[in-house]
């Protein structure tokens, strides 16, 4: 299985750049449905990351459509989807939908002469064609493994990848019109491992995966590494049923320790880090350990009940689309630093499980 393309984003100031911006009435209706609770943040954080539903229900239809047409022709037994979209860890918005096209097996014999991959292509495209005769082949891209089309009246396009299935397997062996091979791919056994596992975790996993897909889409050291990464950490390291905060907590911890060695995609097939220098490699640890350590300390303070505090800090880690924290007042504050702590990100506290006391030791004390 092939990890995917990783991109580079830069980096974001907190709470900017992630193409999400808030109203004052949109922050307001924030803070009603996050009651004040670490939890609501989460819930919020949640529902502004899910994909557009309209644009969901088009892409099931049209995959359902491209489905029907392809068998009909006779040149499918059938399809499937596969990507982060049909994993349900896709960050909105949609851009391209991954569909996984099984050749007929009365074309293998032709397929697999020279040309065959580039020639499964010409036969998808000549079918599509003849029913969408507005659609657009390989506009932005001409992708290796899949022909690219584009429909007038969607916003996003469409991946298809031809593939030829191995006798009673969920392996397939998946076009490259590059280099005019046919190459291996468990993405099925991919697809179905991912969905137990969010069965196991009460159906959170994919949604938790998803927030951690946010954190490092803008971040100036973990944005170029590769969706799938992810994926595979919190695989690892969320075996339950477990709050967002909570998962992202002990994700976070794992993925400072794990990144030091190869990490391998949740099938147990590939190195996700096959590439990777040791520079890369100490500057990811480094990355994560600061964040593990302030998603601890965001984890101890809900648990002590000062949830404004615990949102600051995962504000910051987070940036949009998590909500802010109401502002403290300067009362509140007073009240908190006679006995409290200060957090990491400058609050004080009734709470001592911030960063450090709210009452520091003189310089000139002696033991």
């Amino acid at each position: 299985m092939k990890a995917p393309a990783p991109g580079a984003p830069q980096q974001a100031e907190p709470g900017a750049g992630t193409g999400h911006t808030i109203s004052e009435a949109g922050r307001n209706e924030h803070y009603g449905t996050m009651n004040g609770s670490t939890k609501g943040a989460f819930d919020v954080f949640d529902e502004e990351l899910n994909l557009d539903a309209r644009e969901r229900k088009n892409a099931q239809k049209r995959h359902n459509d491209i489905t029907d047409l392809l068998v009909s022709a006779g040149l499918s037994i059938g399809t499937f989807l596969q990507g982060s979209f049909a994993r349900k860890t896709m960050l909105k918005p949609l851009k391209d939908v991954d569909m996984v096209i099984r050749m007929h097996p009365r074309l293998k014999e032709i397929l697999r002469r020279p040309g065959g991959p580039a020639h499964a292509m010409r036969l998808i495209r000549e079918a599509l064609a003849d029913e969408y005769p507005e659609a657009q082949f390989d506009v932005d891209d001409a992708p290796a493994h899949a022909l690219q089309v584009t429909f007038p009246d969607l916003d996003f396009t469409f991946d298809l990848v031809p593939a030829l299935d191995e006798d009673d397997s969920e392996i397939v062996y998946i076009a490259d019109r590059e280099n005019d091979t046919w190459e291996w791919s468990n993405t099925r056994t991919l697809n179905g491992i991912t969905s137990t596992h969010n069965q196991a975790t009460g159906g959170r996993f994919v949604h938790q995966v998803r927030m951690l897909k946010s954190y490092k889409k803008d971040h100036a050291i973990l944005g170029d590494t590769c969706g799938l990464l992810w994926e595979a950490l919190a695989y690892d390291a969320v075996t339950g049923p477990l709050e967002h905060s909570q998962a992202l907590a002990v994700t976070l911890a794992h993925a400072a320790q794990a990144v030091t060695r190869p990490v391998l995609d949740p099938t147990g097939v590939d190195d996700l880090t096959a590439d990777w220098t040791i520079a890369q490699r100490t500057a990811y640890a480094t990355a994560l350990a600061a964040a593990a350590r302030r998603a601890a300390e965001a984890r101890r303070l809900e648990e002590d009940g000062q949830h404004a505090a615990a949102i600051e800090i995962w504000y910051d880690l987070l940036g949009t689309p998590f909500p802010a924290a109401e502002t403290q007042n300067a009362a509140d504050a007073l009240r908190a630093l006679a006995a409290g702590s200060i957090t990491s990100s400058g609050r004080a506290v009734t709470s001592p499980r911030g960063q450090q006391p709210s009452r520091p030791v003189r310089s000139w004390r002696t033991r």
